[in-house]
């Protein structure tokens, strides 16, 4: 991950694994709120539309309008679409997150690239969701908010994180303070690898 709040948003999904995947009742607002700019919430129903519960003012601004309620495969063409629902249910399976490239373009014409964080959450009633955050990390930046709203977008890499597994992380952040001040660098380590968080 190259961005710092994809890193602590990642960090307090595994922060709140216990001996279950992370329920969507796990989630606290109040924790999350130097991120909530930057993140969403999406409910996958039976049929996978993929509608926006909650979606943070940043990403609003880059698309013009709120996208609650709305459908989140909608926003992306049709190879992509399935690839996203294919993904969505490895995810499920493996209790494991994904990180993805994207490459948008604005209304103006400019090409922007953000880093997309998912993590899956199970239901209270059998449902599924996905956490995820979205920050722009390239690409041309332009001033004008009304040229430079997202028109379209793709895929432009896909890497599946670690499974995550029972106790994998005891340290909670308690405070929306502690995820404001989350450090540039953390390192981790599954099995023979070190991940160093923020490296190049």
């Amino acid at each position: 991950m190259k961005h710092q709040t994809s890193t602590a948003l990642y960090e307090y999904w595994l922060s709140c694994h216990a001996d279950q995947a992370v329920r969507a009742g796990f989630i606290s607002a109040a924790e999350l709120a130097p991120l909530l700019p930057d993140i969403f919430l999406v409910d996958l129903d039976p049929a996978e539309e993929g509608r926006f519960r909650f979606c943070g003012a940043a990403i609003a601004s880059r698309y013009g309008r709120d996208l609650s309620d709305e459908s989140f495969l909608a926003l992306w063409g049709p190879d992509d679409r399935r690839a996203l629902q294919r993904h969505f249910r490895v995810m499920a399976s493996r209790a494991s997150g994904m990180v993805t490239g994207v490459m948008g373009e604005t209304m103006g014409g400019g090409f922007v690239a953000y880093e997309m964080l998912l993590l899956p959450l199970v239901g209270g009633q059998g449902g599924a969701g996905v956490l995820g955050s979205m920050l722009r990390i390239g690409g041309h930046e332009e001033q004008n908010r009304i040229r430079g709203r997202i028109v379209a977008q793709s895929l432009s890499s896909i890497r599946f994180l670690p499974a995550a597994k029972p106790g994998a992380s005891t340290a909670r952040p308690a405070t929306a303070d502690a995820l404001s001040r989350a450090p540039a660098r953390t390192i981790r380590r599954y099995g023979h690898l070190t991940v160093v968080s923020g490296g190049k």
